[in-house]
């Protein structure tokens, strides 16, 4: 087998480099970019990694919602056996006049 030269050697780095670059294209849009323009700053690339780094991936909203839901539910029923309870409290009182 012969040797490939230098040059050819180099090739599939930048090339892997470019398809990893193409895969971490933000899910999320361009939201750092401020002027509109298309064209991302120094600053405003900044912003966008900032940006995705606090937003939540869609399984972890998807758990708090689970569990704001769960903890509402349980709000409210706390609140209706407490209605309840003061309801009856009212009979008896009227039961008593």
């Amino acid at each position: 087998m012969k040797k490939a030269p230098a040059k050819m050697k180099k090739a599939p780095a930048k090339m892997k480099k470019a398809a990893v670059k193409m895969k971490k294209k933000s899910p999320t849009k361009k939201l750092g970019d401020l002027n509109k323009d298309g064209k991302m700053s120094g600053y405003e690339t900044k912003r966008q990694a900032a940006i995705e780094k606090n937003m939540k991936s869609p399984a972890t909203m998807k758990k708090a919602a689970i569990k704001m839901k769960k903890e509402s539910m349980a709000m409210m029923k706390k609140s209706v056996a407490m209605m309840k309870k003061a309801s009856a409290i009212k009979m008896k009182m009227k039961k008593k006049k």
